[in-house]
């Protein structure tokens, strides 16, 4: 997951963040397919694509936020930023994902992850369709 990061910031800095954003989502996609589709046989491939869809849309993401203010408020709202995520996401998730497994395995923990990743991605193209965003570079 961390590999990577420093390939997708570059990529961030050269093609804009949306875009590695958007590649970022459609590995997720990609991962969370593999997992509905073939549960027992496409686990090593399907979290190969989750960490570098995670690392691409992290990355990008926090380019993102970090391009929404000054230099001197970047430090404290990157920070923000991380602990709501971590706190939100990675503890809420982290904590229900053992409950939500053994209910529905992990073809279904993949097909519900698929709503989350179609409503970013939706939301992101959406916003750029109706330029209620430029692009960042």
């Amino acid at each position: 997951m961390f590999g990577l990061s420093p390939l997708f910031g570059w990529l961030s800095d050269r093609v804009g963040r949306i875009p590695v954003l958007l590649m970022g989502q459609a590995m997720l996609l990609a991962s969370l397919v593999l997992a509905w589709l073939a549960p027992h046989t496409m686990v090593t491939p399907s979290l190969i694509l989750l960490g570098l869809g995670w690392s691409a849309s992290i990355v990008s993401g926090s380019a993102l936020v970090g391009d929404s203010v000054s230099a001197a408020e970047r430090g404290p709202l990157q920070g923000v930023s991380d602990l709501l995520m971590n706190l939100t996401t990675g503890a809420t998730c982290g904590a229900l994902a053992g409950p939500v497994l053994t209910a529905v395995g992990y073809s279904g923990l993949g097909t519900g992850a698929m709503a989350l990743v179609g409503t970013v991605t939706v939301w992101t193209l959406l916003g750029l369709l109706t330029g209620r965003r430029a692009p960042a570079s």
